[in-house]
């Protein structure tokens, strides 16, 4: 999965390049997963457990739920993130200050990922 992928399904936000999680990185898609998944599910992702991605293609209802509310908590988000920018008028690090409020403990790195990925936010929106 490269960006020109990414790009082409839309999926700028929520994915990264990498390997294919519709073929979980063979190069092929098993049939089964090509007629029971959308191959732009942003829950399907190739460090979902072997149990889960099963669970997933066999259309168990509470994986298709948690892939839902995924999905979901990704889009809202970034509906935050673009409301506490352009409307909000507050700067990246203010955001990820404000997303950091009820943290207990987040690591330097962790931290910087969330910046990085509000910068990148703000940048798609533009």
């Amino acid at each position: 999965m490269d960006l020109s992928d990414i790009k082409r399904l839309n999926k700028e936000l929520k994915w990264g390049p990498g390997e294919c999680a519709y073929c979980n990185g063979k190069g092929k898609i098993n049939p089964k997963i090509k007629k029971k998944i959308p191959v732009d599910m942003t829950y399907l992702t190739t460090d979902l457990s072997k149990q889960e991605r099963k669970k997933l293609i066999n259309n168990d209802k509470q994986a298709l739920i948690k892939g839902l509310v995924s999905e979901k908590k990704a889009d809202d988000l970034i509906k935050q993130v673009e409301f506490l920018h352009f409307e909000g008028k507050l700067n990246p690090d203010k955001i990820v200050e404000l997303f950091l409020i009820p943290q207990n403990e987040i690591s330097s790195t962790e931290k910087q990922e969330l910046l990085d990925y509000i910068v990148r936010i703000i940048e798609h929106k533009k």
